[in-house]
């Protein structure tokens, strides 16, 4: 996976990790009773995941939000403690990594 160079290269990163997530949601949400599904237990981290994503979009998108100050994006935490479980962590890696180190050229 290449890492993002630009705003808007990010921000399609972003998109894919949400894709992702909702894909993920969605297949657990058409396997029958949730509380049957192998995601059952993992469907809240994803829903936290999702949630903090959007808002990073939204936020990148208002001008809210410096690349590059070596901090961590909020939900890596969660996600560090679900990596197993997480199918597109790579892609959630490259996301934090370039939010603390900034856009490479």
């Amino acid at each position: 996976m290449n890492t993002p160079r630009t705003r808007d290269e990010y921000l399609d990163l972003v998109d894919q990790a949400i894709f992702e997530i909702e894909d993920v949601l969605l297949c657990a949400e058409h396997e029958g009773d949730p509380e049957d599904s192998p995601f059952s237990d993992i469907l809240p981290v994803y829903a936290q995941i999702s949630d903090e994503l959007k808002k990073l979009h939204a936020d990148m998108l208002q001008g809210q939000t410096v690349i590059g100050q070596s901090k961590d994006l909020a939900c890596m935490r969660l996600v560090n403690a679900w990596k197993k479980r997480i199918p597109f962590y790579d892609l959630l890696v490259v996301l934090n990594d370039t939010h603390r180190t900034g856009f490479q050229n």
